[in-house]
């Protein structure tokens, strides 16, 4: 077999660009990936008209705190869950195809490049629709209406584009989709545990928030909606009161480094094989 090799540039864009197409391709012309992309994000918006309260933003008032935070955790721990199911089986499940591609001359970048930037799209239109969707019967009533729209959706986007490289660094761990289930599991307990929303954390626990891509979307999300504001006297969270621009960046930056951390691996795991 070939050994790894370095390539062009131009070579590699051009593998991205193929590669890019034939995702985008296999998820229309295949309804066993078409259809759980298109209802997942009305079923969890179905979700969230039934369990969220369509006033809990209106009254701004300690008795409203726990409704609020209750939408917020769901549209966000939603936006991951969405990243990570999308995500954990794309690079297992064509292990075989994969091995013969890269010593054919595929290019381990473009690959998961191509990969993520499909599931990115994917993600985005996600949950644009889930957001969206709440606008219809919800109001958030926001204290900078200007802002805190894009800053909410930014929110969800994000957390959802940086668990999906999380998926993607799992998916190129594993050989088999089957093994994925136990780390998956455990990526969306902490999405729950540790978002510092519905669970006061205390110790070395509440440092694990800062380890959460949920927290961070929840953190940007809350500010947006100044929730911190509603009762100060007797509830605060302190990554509520952080800049959304912190948050944001985070965010970015867990998705940077899980996707390099893909390359990484995969690169590592094929430069080894005779």
């Amino acid at each position: 077999m070939k050994k790894f090799r370095r390539r062009s540039a131009r070579m590699n864009l051009m593998h991205f660009r193929v590669l890019t197409a034939r995702y985008f391709k296999q998820i229309f012309t295949s309804p066993a990936s078409f259809l759980p992309l298109i209802l997942q994000a009305p079923v969890l918006l179905l979700i969230v008209f039934l369990v969220c309260r369509n006033d809990a933003f209106v009254q701004k008032s300690a008795a409203s705190l726990t409704d609020a935070n209750v939408t917020v955790f769901v549209l966000v721990v939603m936006s991951a869950l969405m990243g990570i199911l999308n995500s954990y089986r794309e690079i297992c499940k064509e292990r075989d195809v994969l091995s013969r591609e890269v010593f054919g001359g595929l290019d381990v970048s473009a690959y998961v490049l191509s990969k993520f930037t499909v599931l990115a799209v994917c993600g985005i239109g996600q949950c644009c629709v889930l957001y969206g969707g709440t606008l219809l019967f919800l109001d958030f009533a926001y204290p900078a209406p200007a802002t805190g729209y894009v800053l909410s959706l930014a929110a969800m986007i994000l957390t959802d584009l940086s668990v999906t490289a999380v998926g993607l660094y799992i998916s190129a761990l594993l050989k088999k989709s089957e093994s994925a289930i136990l780390p998956v599991l455990l990526i969306i307990i902490m999405q729950v545990v540790f978002c510092d929303s519905l669970f006061a954390l205390s110790g070395a626990a509440s440092w694990m928030r800062y380890l959460t891509p949920a927290a961070w979307g929840i953190a940007v999300f809350s500010n947006a909606c100044d929730i911190n504001g509603w009762a100060p006297e007797i509830y605060q969270k302190e990554m509520f009161g952080y800049s959304p621009l912190i948050g944001l960046g985070v965010l970015l930056l867990f998705t940077a480094l899980f996707v390099l951390f893909t390359i990484l691996r995969l690169k590592r795991a094929y430069r080894n094989q005779e």
